[in-house]
């Protein structure tokens, strides 16, 4: 069974996971609108540049292409597959849920969707967050507004707010929207009324916030590495501090179905997971490259763990130990900035420049070959 099982991941890896141009694994695979894949370095040979067209060398269909041959998408799912033979080579693939069966549990990035937020201004989305029904909703902290979007991004609507308490970060807790601006809490009524819930601690520039289940809005409070948990009209229910864990700044936060907390750390550059009782479950501080500069955080359904680092997007486990690079950008114009899950599956990536891009995440069970 097992030399069966090696030959069918050899047919797989010679048949889907090599180019049909250089006959090697790919590199920076590319797809065309005919659905045929190849290496980004051997699809600008085949560019006609005075043309800007792309002739299929397996179906003869012509592309044409828009600007850069690094424009045209990446395959996502063969990208994928390259990592997960690339974690088998190196014996480190685990189950994503028990971490201790032989079957692996690998999840696919597929961009469903994108488009850009901006109108006649430029934007700087500084918060983003869902409601239940997908919905998108994000901060725009240079315009003093709060956008709401259909996941194919048709906007539902926008909500003007004052310069003297311009939106930072954004969640939505219920179906209620609340935001931070400087060290200020406010919600959003259903009538599209800016109401004020409390005064924050300390004198942070910025207060990033998420919600548990509609029952509270943490606030990260940045060099008090500690977290208030404030109910919908704004009274404290709890503060939270990971036990011993001082001399960093907390950024970015999520909070899982567990009710455990996943914290970005901007000095000591780690994210850290903690019980709301304190209890320090993990500290990432490395993915094994030299360099982890850890940004936006989120978890989806099963409790997995998305993190924007340095033009990419990382996939931890539930308890923060670093799996694999999800979505690599570092070929792509697209630099992801901000991110969010929802309840169906998808990942939601803003990029620095205001646009959006929409992921669903495909689970497969594959067992791994010693």
């Amino acid at each position: 069974m097992a030399t069966a099982e090696l030959q069918l991941s050899e047919l797989i890896e010679e048949e889907f996971l090599k180019c049909k141009i250089c006959f090697e694994l790919y590199k920076s695979p590319r797809i065309l609108p005919c659905l045929h894949t190849y290496c980004e370095q051997c699809l600008e040979k085949l560019l006609e540049k005075g043309k800007g067209t792309i002739c299929c060398p397996e179906c003869r269909t012509e592309a044409h292409i828009q600007g850069r041959v690094s424009n045209i998408k990446t395959n996502f799912y063969i990208k994928g597959l390259l990592d997960l033979f690339e974690s088998k080579r190196n014996k480190e693939a685990v189950c994503s849920v028990c971490q201790s069966c032989s079957d692996t549990l690998i999840q696919l990035p597929t961009l469903v969707c994108s488009f850009d937020t901006e109108d006649e201004y430029k934007i700087n989305i500084t918060g983003i967050a869902n409601f239940e029904n997908g919905d998108i909703v994000i901060a725009d902290k240079d315009n003093s507004v709060v956008k709401q979007f259909r996941p194919n991004g048709k906007t539902v609507g926008n909500t003007s707010v004052s310069e003297e308490c311009c939106p930072c970060s954004v969640t939505v807790c219920g179906d209620t929207v609340y935001f931070s601006s400087r060290a200020k809490l406010y919600k959003i009524t259903v009538d599209s009324n800016i109401i004020q819930i409390n005064n924050l601690r300390g004198s942070q520039t910025s207060y990033p916030i998420a919600s548990y289940k509609g029952k509270y809005i943490a606030v990260s409070e940045g060099t008090l590495c500690t977290l208030s948990l404030y109910d919908s009209k704004g009274s404290l229910v709890d503060r939270v501090r990971p036990h011993g864990y001082c001399g960093g700044k907390f950024m970015f936060l999520a909070v899982n179905s567990r009710e455990e907390f996943i914290v970005t750390d901007c000095v000591k550059k780690c994210i850290v997971v903690f019980t709301k009782t304190g209890e320090i479950i993990n500290v990432c501080a490395s993915t094994g490259s030299a360099k982890f500069v850890p940004f936006s955080v989120c978890v989806d359904q099963r409790d997995n763990i998305y993190a924007v680092e340095s033009g990419r997007i990382l996939q931890l486990s539930p308890n923060g130990e670093f799996q694999r690079v999800f979505v690599d950008f570092k070929d792509e114009t697209f630099r992801p900035k901000l991110i969010t899950a929802d309840v169906f599956g998808h990942l939601i990536v803003t990029d620095k420049g205001g646009s959006i891009r929409v992921y669903k995440i495909k689970t497969f069970s594959i067992k791994m070959i010693e």
